[in-house]
């Protein structure tokens, strides 16, 4: 049986969730993560990977979240100043305040009873939680808060509040006597890390000028370390070890939770440190859970990293904390994406960032593994047709191969290609695979294609590629290898499509016809065809023979960025820098479906299964996975063709047997204007009941018994009738009868009415004519009698 034109997707939506320089909070488990995402919040729970409520904002971005450690409360506080509570459990706000000046840092205490805030005109205000009031107002810095920190108990003799500013200087405040019991100006940077022991005997502050200062809090004028960390502190706070050792911590501009010794200040170790990159990204807060087992980890590229203290390693003598999860808030502009895996359940992007991306959405949606190798952005990927070998290249100007591991069932290094001078713009992997690739092609900003030959070992870098070509005159956008690895097609700004012999790298053929640069391009699997996306917003299709364009698909109103084929050579998915995903059907030159689920470009797009399903990814980190429904929406059609058969069949014999109230309900549900005229009409023409309007009595009171929604249906229908001057008859006998029920107030009726009105007094004037026409024959006939 011949495959359906596809034309039905089903969508599934993977959305940021954390979006904006906001760092997240956290409920005391760590199960509960609330974040910004613009001017709105997100509630998540990350033991289930699903969302538990989406709090609208006030049109703001938000600049500051806090969370009661029990998960009760949350506090928002957006640019406007405004401070918005909410019941986490339910969504709704439960209390609302306007600060003086805006707030970058809130903080709740550990009872969940208080938030604090600091204000950019050096006042912290402390919130009761329950009360939903002011209980403190703290005046003494004089310039931005940018740290809190509480310790103690609400109404115990020790319940403090740590605060630092921009200009390097911390306080410590008693909320007891309400006053200042401590300032401390060591730092010469903006005072980011506060913090109290567990025991409460000791207090640390750490600064963006790379110092960490330990006091003790029986007298806090008493300095008992300065750490130099060379590194710019974001957060900082004591820990305890499995081993039930006590050490602090820092994390910032290096993105890694570092371990010190409180007494020496020798550094112990922390968590795996990330590969030097172009990117640079910090750790914005450290999380323990109440159990001190795991750490939450908030990254600057709005990543959540979960780490586990339980299997803390050791390693040459330092401790090594593993990563045990990575949640992405958001993935960036996602530049290229692939599925892969050995069943292609999982899939690879190429974002606005150096590591490459694999997550799994079917599983777990928020998860992402990173491969870090690449020291600059990737441009491109291309997976291999089997899943196992996936193929990156990046502004670094190399291409890096990364296969399958079944052991760990993750992806790992390979090889690594160098040799471009410019970014590495498009690469491709062969169709063909034994078990290692033989061959990868790549395409730079340098204009050139290189074709190289993959080692048989693992790990070895490739720094000479068997041939090089120009091939354009200016930047290659994509790259494609033939089906049967015979040839590869380029695509580039210069309005040019060039096809390639593989093996001597030599021009076949230049497909020549695009008005504007080209995005995209790739080969049918079942054909000798290829297929282009051009900034002229049109896809074509060429024949592989001639390198003639077939077929010109204008639709798009802005650049086609990706062009597939799909269905076995019948159709081609391509979407555009409007948003949209169209479905063409080659045959016909048309397009038979347009699913729109982005509101921003779409850079990225795959298919699986022939078309069956794809995944899109647009400029904003959103991505849409596809499902086909054709086979249901086909046997939707026939279901819905057989019942309306079924129906007619059962109104005519409705008719036939002149049960004209099971007829006109039947007749108004089909919604088919004329079936309910001629019933209308057949009941007028039986005259059941002479008194009747509409022929029958008991018609007339099923008219008039009509709901809302009915009512308003059969009003349209009579004001359709009423413009044809050979149906307004029965219009007004149908008008008659319903016009006392007709509820005003309903703006589509009051509406429908206005418009019969008009009408009507064409109908009435028309009739005039006719009476008075008649006056004059009545007096021609006197005369003719006379006569």
């Amino acid at each position: 049986m011949a495959e359906p034109i596809r034309k039905a997707y089903g969508v599934r939506n993977i959305e940021p969730f954390y979006v904006g320089a906001t760092s997240a909070a956290f409920t005391e488990d760590g199960s509960i993560v609330a974040t910004p995402l613009n001017e709105d919040v997100v509630i998540t729970d990350l033991s289930t990977n699903t969302t538990l409520h989406t709090l609208e904002g006030d049109g703001e971005l938000v600049t500051a979240l806090a969370m009661t450690p029990n998960g009760s409360r949350l506090a928002v506080v957006s640019q406007s100043q405004q401070l918005r509570v909410y019941n986490v459990e339910t969504g709704e706000i439960t209390k609302q305040y306007r600060f003086q000046a805006p707030v970058y840092i809130a903080r709740a205490d550990e009872t969940s009873t208080l938030f604090a805030f600091g204000a950019t005109d050096g006042v912290v205000t402390v919130w009761d939680v329950e009360g939903g009031y002011v209980t403190h107002s703290l005046k003494g810095h004089g310039t931005t808060i940018c740290s809190l920190c509480f310790h103690g108990e609400l109404h115990s003799s020790k319940w403090m509040l740590a605060s630092g500013d921009t200009m390097g200087t911390s306080k410590v405040w008693d909320l007891v006597k309400r006053k200042c019991i401590s300032t401390h100006q060591e730092h010469t940077g903006a005072v980011r890390g506060l913090a109290f022991s567990p025991d409460g005997s000791q207090f640390i502050t750490g600064g963006r000028d790379a110092i960490v200062v330990i006091y003790n809090t029986e007298n806090l004028k008493k300095v008992i370390n300065t750490v130099t960390v060379r590194h710019q502190v974001e957060c900082c706070g004591f820990i305890q070890l499995p081993s039930g050792e006590s050490v602090f911590y820092t994390a910032g501009s290096e993105n890694q939770v570092k371990l010190w010794d409180i007494s020496s200040g020798k550094p112990l170790g922390g968590s795996p440190k990330p590969l030097e990159t172009t990117e640079e990204l910090m750790a914005l807060e450290v999380i323990h859970t109440n159990d001190d087992t795991h750490l939450w980890m908030v990254v600057s590229d709005q990543t959540l990293v979960e780490m586990s203290l339980e299997d803390m390693l050791v390693e040459d003598g330092a401790a090594v904390i593993p990563i045990t999860r990575r949640v992405a808030g958001n993935h960036g502009i996602i530049a290229d994406l692939r599925y892969a895996g050995p069943d292609h359940n999982l899939v690879a992007m190429a974002t606005n960032a150096p590591a490459l991306r694999v997550v799994d959405f079917q599983n777990a949606p928020l998860d992402v593994q990173l491969y870090e190798g690449h020291t600059d952005l990737l441009n491109c990927i291309d997976v291999s047709e089997d899943g196992r070998w996936i193929l990156t290249g990046s502004k670094d100007n190399s291409a890096r191969l990364w296969a399958w591991d079944e052991d760990e069932h993750t992806f790992s290094q390979y090889a690594v290609f160098t040799g471009h001078a410019g970014a590495v713009s498009g690469c491709a992997l062969p169709k063909n695979i034994d078990q290692i690739p033989r061959f990868i092609v790549t395409a730079s900003t340098d204009l050139t294609v290189k074709k190289w030959k993959v080692p048989k070992e693992a790990g070895s870098t490739v720094k000479t590629s068997e041939y090089t070509r120009r091939a354009h005159d200016k930047d290659i956008n994509a790259l494609a290898i033939s089906p049967n690895d015979e040839y590869f097609a380029t695509a580039s700004f210069d309005k040019l499509g060039k096809v390639w012999d593989l093996t001597s790298g030599e021009t076949v053929g230049v497909l020549k016809g695009h008005k504007r640069g080209l995005w995209d391009i790739g080969f049918c699997q079942y054909d000798k065809l290829i297929t282009t996306g051009s900034g002229d917003k049109t896809a074509r299709i060429w024949s592989l023979t001639d390198f003639t364009c077939m077929k010109t698909l204008e639709g798009h109103t802005n650049a086609v960025q990706r062009s597939r084929f799909i269905n076995k050579n019948k159709q081609i998915m391509t979407t555009g820098a409007d948003g949209l995903v169209k479905l063409w059907d080659i045959k016909e030159s048309e397009c038979v479906a347009t699913l729109d689920n982005h509101d921003n470009r779409i850079w990225a797009a795959d298919v699986k299964e022939d078309g069956l399903q794809m995944i899109t990814a647009d400029a904003d980190g959103h991505l849409s996975l596809w499902n086909d429904r054709t086979d249901e929406l086909l046997q939707e059609e026939e279901e819905k063709k057989k019942e309306k058969v079924e129906q007619e069949q059962q109104l005519s014999n409705y008719i036939n047997k002149n049960d004209w109230n099971n007829a006109f309900l039947l007749a108004l549900t089909l919604e088919h204007s004329m079936r309910l005229y001629n019933v209308v009409k057949a009941a007028i023409g039986a005259n059941e009941d002479p008194e009747s309007a509409v022929g029958s009595k008991s018609l007339e009171q099923m008219m008039m018994s009509l709901e809302s929604e009915q009512m308003e249906a059969l009003l349209k229908r009579v004001r359709d009738w009423n413009i044809n001057f050979k149906q307004f008859e029965i219009a007004q006998k149908v008008l008659t009868v319903i016009v006392s029920k007709l509820d005003m107030e309903r703006g589509n009726i009051r509406k429908m009415v206005e418009q019969i009105i008009p009408y009507n007094e064409r109908h009435y004037q028309r009739l005039d004519e006719l009476v008075e026409q008649t006056y004059v024959l009545d007096y021609v006939v006197q005369e003719m009698e006379k006569a």
